[in-house]
Parts: structure tokens; C-alpha cells; sequence
């Protein structure tokens, strides 16, 4: 007689095949809809912006593009903009992640609702208090600095070339970090409490629980949220056109601000053509985490 332990598999029914096939089919037909929604809103615009970009005035538009004395200008200051604001916001929100979900911060609870309050500020009313902060005249920012002694008379942030597009940056980052926080506590909470336990009783110092553990198990939470801080700063407006209009002098002009200053001008195809520059940029960054995802799913299997 065949034991329980070594009993077959039981196969499925034909009723019970059926009854999967159909939920499948029901899940697929509940999904197209909105699938259908979000390629035609994706597909389109990026098929007209590529048809316009490779017409003739597309392509004479890449023609003056690369031709022009600012476009590698704005393509440093794009990237400048974009690794201080996505390293910055990596980093503060993984401290602070790390710090909302210590067992040694009492009302950890009220301490993430003020966290996150950049969060909830719509980005015109944030940029526009962060502007008057940064004034050489009144702001509060040269105001602590000065009274903290590590500065000896105000500094213009947003009318010297030399520094706007980082103190930008600062404003990027208090803007996007708490989402940060938010993946990264998520991603904490499934660490189970044992493998902590096991490393401590092992004699692991905390540097070595969050390089060896910690780190490793939320590898994935990290890489997604990198690749969406790219993105989000590669796509981002708002902040620096309230604060600077891309200026002074087209210092903190990103490839956004680029594109909106030719849609001011009429110039449709030289929006189609920084369009086309600032998509295969985007791309980039997306099989570079792609490629990452895949290696790290290879390396565990």
C-alpha cells in the first residue's frame, strides 16, 4: 500500500483545467482594456515624435542642435543635475528608511507622516518656498548658514552659475526622497527578524548586518528606485522653471527646460528632436537596470 509520503501527485480534472482557462481568459479580458489605453497614450506620441524627428526640418533640428555652442552645456548640466539629485535622494531616503525602522526611535509613525510632507506639496507651491529660501536678500537658507558661521556674507544660489543647479538639486532631492523611504521601509519589512537575530548572535557589528544582509535583500527595491529617479529627473520641470526659468544665463537649463523653450518659439521640430535625444537617454538608463535585474535573477537561480 502506497504511504501518504510517497503518494502521485494528483493530476488536474478536465473541469478544474477548464475553470483555470477561463479565469485566465477573464483576467486577460478585465486587463485589456486599460493595457490597450496606456500603449495607445505611450505608442503615439512616441511614433509622432519620431516620425516628425526624422522628416527634413527634424533632421535639419538635429543639424542646429549639435551644432549649437550650448547644447553640450546642456547636456553636462542635465547630467550633473541628474546624478546629485538621484544620489542625494538615494541616499537620504535609505537613512532615513533605515532610521523609521530602528526599534530605538519612539513614534517612529509621526516621524514618517512629517517625512513625508514634500512628498504631498504639489511641486509649484515647493519650488516657489524653496526660492524665496534661497534669496540673497531675505532667505532663510544664507540666514542658518550665517549664523552657523560657515558662511561670511550670502550667496546668490540661484543667480550664480557656478552653484544654481546644485542648490536646484537640494530642492529635487527633499522633493523625492520621501518616496525613497517609503519603497525602501517596505522592502525592510520583509527581512525576517531571525536572520537579523542569527547575524548578531554570530558577532556581527551593525556595518556588517547592513552591508552583508540588509543591503543584499533589498538590492531590488534600490535598483527600481534608481531607475525611476532617473527617469523622474530626467522628465523634470516644474522645479527649475518656477525657480530659474533655466537660467541665469542658461545655467541650469536641463533638456526638458530645452524642449519647452522651443515650444515657446514654435519650433516643432526642434522639440521633436530633443524629445528623440532626451527618449534614447531614458532608454539607456532602463536596459541598463533591466540587464542588472536579469544578471542578479541568473546569479540566484
Amino acid at each position: 500500500m502506497t504511504s501518504a509520503s510517497t503518494a502521485l501527485p494528483l493530476r488536474p480534472t478536465p473541469a478544474s483545467e477548464h475553470a483555470r482557462r477561463r479565469r485566465r481568459r477573464t483576467g486577460l479580458g478585465l486587463a485589456l482594456p486599460a493595457v490597450l489605453v496606456m500603449a495607445g497614450l505611450t505608442v503615439i506620441p512616441i511614433v509622432s515624435v519620431l516620425q516628425r524627428a526624422v522628416t527634413g526640418d527634424g533632421r535639419a533640428a538635429f543639424v542646429r542642435l549639435v551644432e549649437s555652442p550650448d547644447f553640450l552645456r546642456v547636456l553636462g548640466t542635465t547630467l550633473v543635475w541628474t546624478a546629485v539629485s538621484v544620489v542625494g535622494a538615494l541616499v537620504l531616503g535609505h537613512a532615513a528608511a533605515l532610521l523609521m525602522n530602528s526599534k530605538h526611535l519612539r513614534w517612529a509613525g509621526v516621524w514618517r507622516g512629517v517625512f513625508m510632507i514634500p512628498w504631498i506639496i504639489p511641486n509649484v507651491v515647493g519650488a516657489t518656498v524653496w526660492k524665496w529660501n534661497f534669496s540673497i536678500d531675505y532667505g532663510l537658507v544664507n540666514h542658518v548658514l550665517i549664523r552657523l558661521g560657515l558662511l561670511s556674507e550670502p550667496i546668490g544660489w540661484l543667480s550664480d552659475p557656478t552653484v544654481v543647479i546644485y542648490a536646484l538639486a537640494v530642492v529635487q532631492v527633499w522633493f523625492t526622497a520621501p518616496f525613497i523611504m517609503l519603497m525602501v521601509s517596505a522592502a525592510l519589512t520583509s527581512i525576517p527578524d531571525e536572520r537579523l537575530e542569527a547575524a548578531r548572535m554570530d558577532g556581527a557589528g551593525a556595518l556588517s548586518v547592513l552591508r552583508h544582509i540588509v543591503l543584499p535583500a533589498i538590492r531590488p527595491t534600490t535598483g527600481l528606485s534608481a531607475l525611476l529617479m532617473v527617469v523622474w529627473a530626467l522628465n523634470s520641470f516644474t522645479i527649475i522653471w518656477v525657480a530659474t526659468g533655466g537660467g541665469p544665463a542658461g545655467a541650469s537649463t536641463i533638456l526638458p527646460i530645452l524642449i519647452y523653450q522651443a515650444f515657446q518659439t514654435g519650433d516643432a521640430a526642434m522639440v521633436s528632436a530633443v524629445a528623440v535625444i532626451q527618449l534614447v537617454v531614458s532608454m539607456v538608463f532602463a536596459v541598463i537596470y533591466v540587464r542588472a535585474v536579469r544578471g542578479d535573477m541568473e546569479g540566484s537561480a
